[in-house]
């Protein structure tokens, strides 16, 4: 008992650590955060004189992102190309980074679990309570396998 004890909180206390780094960075973020992806498209203006239509091009910045299940592509001019791509690759991080604390925060949730499991004595010594059942509602399918 005392070496998975001792184990859950060396690990707990490893993890707190790691949070406090990812919180540290999403403190540190001041933004602006862009949803979605910054691209460039090549396309053909339609005159028959210009250069696209011998292969050169034109080009254009977009940022394409799901609205309500469609996806929208919005064109970004070139004075603001640098500020959308920053925003965007600062809101990928920021998600990044809540990803990691929310996989964090369930790692510690274990870990408190089995704490809490390895400090459980099991009283009276002759008869003991059984430890606590998962918590919540029990569904029609639990039912049908318990009995």
């Amino acid at each position: 008992m005392a070496e998975t004890t001792s184990r859950s909180r060396q690990q707990l206390r490893q993890l707190g650590e790691a949070q406090q780094r990812q919180l540290e960075l999403l403190l540190g973020e001041h933004g602006p955060l862009i949803r979605g992806s910054f691209g460039t498209r090549a396309r053909k203006c339609g005159k028959p004189t210009c250069r696209c239509a011998q292969g050169a091009l034109h080009e254009s910045k977009y940022l394409t992102a799901s609205d309500d299940g469609r996806v929208r592509q919005v064109h970004v001019p070139a004075a603001d190309e640098a500020k959308v791509a920053d925003g965007v690759w600062r809101y990928r991080r920021f998600c990044r980074t809540r990803k990691k604390l929310a996989e964090l925060a369930k790692r510690q949730l274990a870990l408190v679990d089995a704490l809490g499991r390895s400090l459980l004595e099991p009283y009276p010594p002759d008869d003991p309570i059984p430890p606590a059942q998962k918590r919540g509602r029990r569904r029609a399918s639990d039912d049908a396998h318990q009995g």
